[in-house]
């Protein structure tokens, strides 16, 4: 059996690639994110500023941020996946001939969303802002400030924080739509696979030895069988390994998964 890689030849070279398509799709999201993130702040803290009660995260907000997240799914499998599926294309290995592309990608985009993980995190978002409000309120009390004059500093430094949230949510987001539209994808060309896990190889790439939660240096070129249930072994600093699919899915533990930069990649297995 002969083994060679579905994308390019060169691992680092394609988690190169990864990362350059990766950042131009956070840039679009994180603006968008951010946007959405002031916009609740501000309503929250005019609330407050009326009633003196921080109100609860809005349903409004929640759907909002829901479509940016479909969106985001959608054009970030739709980028990683179409590269794997043009490739399984080429080489003849689709079955299906009238395969439709937009279809499957608002697929894979819909499923993204209602995984139960996401949603999750879409809440915690919400949930965060609110949170951010009312330490800064209490803060306020604590100092002995006004009312009005609490909702002032919150809406001075509310610009700074939702720049500093929205690529960290976006790049967190992206990073795990797009595995799984590679991977979803990759299933589609009716190709034997494996996935690899392809790590960053510089000083900002979690290290147990370096006093990180988990080890994403262990994992560079490990493989695993593309197949539904096949899951890599990620070490952690506790003791054993937490199981995810691919580098950067919303079921993994935040340390293990925000701000991650590996890749995953693909091996054929020719008989």
């Amino acid at each position: 059996m002969t083994r060679r890689r579905l994308l390019d030849q060169n691992p680092q070279r394609e988690r190169a690639r990864q990362i350059r398509l990766l950042a131009v799709i956070e840039r679009t999201f994180a603006a968008r994110f951010a946007r959405e993130i002031l916009a609740e702040t501000n309503r929250l803290v005019a609330f407050y500023e009326e009633t003196g009660e921080v109100p609860l995260p809005s349903s409004d907000h929640r759907q909002r941020l829901m479509r940016i997240e479909e969106h985001l799914a959608e054009v970030s499998a739709r980028a990683f996946g179409g590269r794997v599926l043009d490739q399984g294309k080429a080489m003849g290995l689709i079955v299906e001939t009238k395969f439709d592309f937009s279809a499957f990608f608002k697929r894979v985009a819909l499923d993204w969303i209602f995984n139960e993980a996401v949603r999750r995190r879409i809440t915690n978002i919400s949930e965060t802002t609110r949170n951010n409000v009312t330490a800064s309120v209490q803060r306020g009390y604590e100092e002995g400030l006004t009312r009005r004059d609490i909702a002032k500093d919150i809406l001075e430094a509310a610009p700074g924080i939702a720049k500093w949230r929205g690529p960290l949510i976006a790049r967190t987001e992206t990073h795990g739509a797009a595995n799984t539209g590679a991977v979803a994808a990759a299933t589609e060309t009716g190709l034997k696979l494996e996935r690899e896990w392809i790590s960053v190889n510089d000083a900002r790439t979690r290290r147990i030895s370096k006093g990180a939660e988990y080890d994403h240096t262990k994992m560079n070129g490990k493989t695993i069988p593309n197949v539904d249930g096949a899951m890599f072994q990620v070490p952690k600093k506790s003791g054993g390994t937490e199981a995810i699919p691919f580098p950067g899915d919303p079921s993994g533990s935040a340390g293990n998964v925000i701000n991650c930069r590996c890749a995953t990649g693909f091996v054929v297995l020719d008989d």
